[in-house]
C-alpha cells in the first residue's frame, strides 16, 4: 500500500475488543508520515470494550491526530449482521473463534450460513465467516490482516472458501502461530495478510513457529526487523520466515511449514515425477473399520468371551480400536460380535440365531432389540451397521489406529482381527511376506512421524494424527513394486 497516494485511509476492526489493532495502526500509520485523514469504524458486543475503544481512541483524536482522525465504535450484539459498507482501505481483526457447536443462538447461526453462502458445507468456525465478509468488503488496493484458527488454512471443508480468496486477494502472509499467543487458548492461531486485487504468480511469505511458549514474540519481532532491512528470509531452530518459490506447498491446502520442511516436500516432490517415490494412495487402499452401531451390545471384554459357550466365541474376533496397537505389536482387549463368513451374514432368521448363539442372543442381544431395530441401513436387527464385506475372509493385512503415529501400525499375520476404530492398508498389487514388513518398518519409523506432521492433520493434545484415506494418500513412499526400491540395501 503506497500511503503517499492516499488522501484518506478507512479502517474496520468488526471485533475490536479494546482497540489494540486500532491503536497500533494508528501508531504505524504515524511512524510512516502518513498525512491524510483516518475514519475507523469498531463493533463490539463487550459494553466494556466499547468504553475503552472510545476512550483510547478519543486520547489519539487529542493528543495526536486532532481533526484528522475520526470514529465511530458500537456496541452490537452480532457484527456479522451489520452492513460494513465495501470501501476500507485496512480491514484487521481478531474475530471470535466459536465452533459450530458452542455457538447456540440460532440467529448467529444463520448470520454464518448467510455470509459463507455455498461456500462451505458443515459446521463452520464463526471465525471464517468473519474473515469472508470482510475479504467482500475489503476497497480495491485495500489489505486485509487476521488472525484466524489454523483450521481454516488446512481442512477440506474450508477448501472452497480458499479457493474463493485466493482468486480475490493476494496472499501475502501467511503464519502460524500455535496456541500459545493468547492466554489460556487452546485453539491453534494462525494470522493472514492478504491485499486486494489477485494478481498472477505471487506467492506469499510464510512464518512458521514451533509450538512452545515465548516464541511467536521473537518470530514476529524479527518478521519486522526482516521489513525494516529488506531482508528475505530467517531460518531459525524455533522459527522460519521465508519468501516461497511455489504455492500451495501441500495441495489444495495452505500449510504452513518450516524452511527445513519446505525444502524435504520439494525433494520429495521431485522423486515423485522421476518415479523413486510414489504416493501412498497409489500403493495402499487404506480402508475404513467397521461401525456396529451399537458398540455396548457388539463388542465384549474377553471376560465376557470366556464365558460364552465354546460354539458362539467362533462367532467372535479380536478388534482393532485405538488401544489396540502399540510400538507395531497387537495388544488383544475386547472382542467384536462378527456373524460372518466369506458369503455374508451367517443368519437370515431369528429362529436360526436363537438356536446357534442361544447365550449370547439372550443375555446380549435380545435386551436391545428394540434399540438395534432402530438403525438405518440394515435388513436384520442383529447385524452390524457397517460390517466392511472386506473383512469377511481372513487375510493378512497391515493395520493402523484410525488416530496416531508411527507406534500405532501393525500386521496382523493370520487375519484374525477385525478393524473397528482403525484402518486396513491394503495392497493395491500383490505383496509378499517381506514387502509387509518393509512397510511395517517404514511406517514405524521417526521419518514417518515427520511425513505425517507435513501430510495429515494433527490432532490437539499432541504428536497424534489422523491416519486415514484423505490425510495419507499424498505421502511419498518407496514402492516395492519398482525392482530399483526391491533390490536397495534399504528394502534389505
Amino acid at each position: 500500500m503506497n500511503l503517499t497516494e492516499l488522501q484518506e485511509i478507512k479502517i474496520l476492526d468488526p471485533a475490536c475488543g479494546s482497540a489494540e489493532f486500532l491503536i497500533e495502526v494508528l501508531k504505524q500509520l504515524k511512524e510512516k508520515n502518513f498525512q491524510g485523514t483516518v475514519k475507523i469504524q469498531g463493533y463490539d458486543s463487550s459494553e466494556t470494550a466499547i468504553n475503552t475503544s472510545s476512550f483510547l481512541l478519543n486520547f489519539e483524536k487529542r493528543n495526536v491526530w486532532d481533526d484528522k482522525l475520526s470514529f465511530d465504535v458500537k456496541q452490537v450484539n452480532d457484527s456479522l449482521v451489520e452492513d460494513w459498507g465495501n470501501d476500507y482501505t485496512i480491514i484487521l481483526m481478531n474475530p471470535p473463534f466459536v465452533s459450530w457447536e458452542q455457538l447456540n443462538d440460532k440467529i448467529k447461526r444463520e448470520a454464518i450460513r448467510l455470509v459463507l453462502n455455498d461456500n462451505f458445507k458443515g459446521r463452520p468456525n464463526q471465525a471464517s465467516a468473519f474473515f469472508y465478509k470482510a475479504i467482500q468488503n475489503l476497497v480495491v488496493g485495500g489489505t486485509l490482516g487476521s488472525v484466524v484458527p489454523s483450521s481454516l488454512f488446512t481442512l477440506d471443508v474450508y477448501l472452497k472458501l480458499r479457493n474463493e480468496v485466493a482468486e480475490t486477494v493476494n496472499l501475502e502472509l501467511l503464519g502460524k502461530l500455535g496456541n500459545f499467543v493468547f492466554e489460556d487458548a487452546l485453539t491453534d492461531v494462525s494470522i493472514f495478510i492478504g491485499h486486494k486485487p489477485e494478481t498472477a504468480n505471487n506467492v506469499p511469505t510464510l512464518l512458521w513457529t514451533r509450538n512452545e511458549k515465548g516464541i511467536v514474540h521473537d518470530a514476529l519481532r524479527e518478521l519486522r526487523k526482516m521489513q525494516y532491512a529488506n531482508e528475505d528470509s530467517k531460518n531459525k531452530i524455533d522459527f522460519s520466515i521465508f519468501k516461497l518459490n511455489q504455492f500451495p506447498v501441500v495441495e489444495d491446502s495452505w500449510k504452513t511449514v518450516s524452511f527445513k520442511e519446505h525444502n524435504l516436500i520439494r525433494n520429495l516432490k521431485l522423486f515423485v515425477t522421476a518415479n523413486k517415490l510414489s504416493k501412498t494412495g497409489d500403493i495402499f487402499d487404506v480402508q475404513q473399520g467397521i461401525r456396529t452401531g451399537n458398540n455396548d451390545v457388539f463388542k465384549i471384554s474377553d471376560n465376557i468371551l470366556s464365558n460364552l459357550p465354546e460354539e458362539e466365541k467362533r462367532l467372535f474376533r479380536p478388534v482393532i480400536e485405538n488401544e489396540s496397537i502399540k510400538d507395531g505389536f497387537l495388544i488383544q482387549r475386547n472382542y467384536i460380535w462378527y456373524p460372518y463368513s466369506s458369503s455374508g451374514l451367517l443368519f437370515s432368521t431369528e429362529e436360526e440365531l436363537f438356536h446357534q448363539v442361544d447365550c449370547f442372543y439372550t443375555n446380549h442381544l435380545l435386551p436391545h432389540k428394540d434399540s438395534l431395530s432402530q438403525r438405518a441401513g440394515i435388513t436384520f436387527w442383529w447385524e452390524l451397521t457397517r460390517p466392511r464385506n472386506w473383512q469377511f475372509e481372513n487375510r493378512k493385512k497391515i493395520i493402523s489406529t484410525e488416530f496416531g503415529n508411527s507406534s500405532s501400525f501393525a500386521i496382523d499375520n493370520k487375519g484374525n482381527y477385525v478393524v473397528e476404530r482403525g484402518y486396513a492398508w491394503q495392497p493395491r498389487k500383490k505383496m509378499d511376506n517381506e514387502d509387509h514388513y518393509f512397510y511395517l518398518a517404514l511406517f514405524s519409523s521417526p521419518f514417518f512421524d515427520k511425513l505425517l506432521s507435513i501430510y495429515s492433520k494433527q490432532l490437539a493434545g499432541g504428536k497424534w494424527y489422523d491416519l486415514g484415506k484423505k490425510q495419507t494418500k499424498d505421502i511419498p513412499i518407496p514402492n516395492v513394486h519398482i525392482s530399483e526400491v526391491k533390490n536397495s540395501s534399504a528394502y534389505g
